[in-house]
Order: structure tokens, then C-alpha cells, then sequence
């Protein structure tokens, strides 16, 4: 264990430890605490892609701790329920294809037990894209593309 003794009479060293310590504080606060690119945390896998059709039974809108809301489907799909996890809300919202409760739907995600990050979703014969591909979100780092958008 690493101790600093200081001599806390003297305003320098008071000074000091306490830029030391807003350095530290700084530091921590500039760590990622999890990309809502990734359905917060989830990663997209793609060798546990499936398609799935069902009725949208709930809508959940789930806080991101400051960073907005992610939107989660609660789905029955034949005899099983599945929580699927769109995407940010202020992505979601801007989309033309809108997704309601008791809406019939066809998913395409990665699915990991009872939870399906989404990357397609089918309503009407209209597609609300999501992912790439690859499972990267269309909603940063400029729509999918590597390289491009906003800079963290």
C-alpha cells in the first residue's frame, strides 16, 4: 500500500495535494461508463443473430444516468418473451418507422437468453435499421462508419 505523508501545515503542500487530488477526480470522471453504442455495455455478436416475429406487449424507456434514455421492447414471440433493446431514445424518436404497443413486428439481433439487441426491425414491410451489418449502431460515431462522428 502506497501512503504519502504530508505536511498539511504548510499551504503548498495543502496546494498540492489538492491539485493532486482533482487531477485524480478528473481522471476517473473521463473513464467511459459503458457506450450506449453498445445497448449499454451489451455487445452486438453476430454468430447469435436471429430473426424472430411477435407482438410488442411492452414499451419500456430505461435512464442512461444523465446520458438520456434507452428504449426496450417487452416481446412475445410464439411461446417465449423476450426484452429487446432498440437503441437511445433520441435516435429512436426521429425514425419514420414508429413501434407501438400491440404492434405485430419482425426483429433481427443478437440474442443472448431472453434479451435481443436489435439490429432490424420489420413493421408493415417497413425497416427501422439499427445496426450495421456488424452489430455497430447507426446512432454514433458517425452512423456505423469507423472514424467518422463524434470524437470521445
Amino acid at each position: 500500500m502506497f501512503y504519502l505523508f504530508v505536511k498539511l501545515e504548510d499551504p503548498m503542500n495543502r496546494l498540492l495535494l489538492m491539485i493532486c487530488g482533482m487531477l485524480i477526480v478528473t481522471n476517473v470522471f473521463a473513464q467511459g461508463g459503458g457506450n450506449m453504442g453498445q445497448g449499454m455495455g451489451k455487445k452486438y455478436d453476430p454468430t447469435t443473430e436471429v430473426t424472430l416475429s411477435g407482438k410488442v406487449t411492452e414499451i419500456i424507456k430505461v435512464p442512461h444516468g444523465g446520458r438520456g434514455e434507452g428504449i426496450h421492447l417487452t416481446f412475445q414471440a410464439e411461446n417465449e418473451t423476450f426484452t429487446i433493446m432498440l437503441g437511445p431514445s433520441f435516435y429512436i424518436d426521429k425514425q419514420t418507422v414508429k413501434i407501438a404497443k400491440d404492434d405485430m413486428i419482425t426483429i433481427v439481433g443478437s440474442k443472448v437468453g431472453n434479451i435481443i439487441v436489435a439490429r432490424e426491425v420489420t413493421k408493415d414491410g417497413q425497416k427501422l435499421t439499427l445496426r450495421t451489418p456488424a452489430g455497430d449502431p447507426l446512432w454514433g460515431r458517425g452512423g456505423g462508419r469507423p472514424g467518422k462522428g463524434r470524437r470521445r
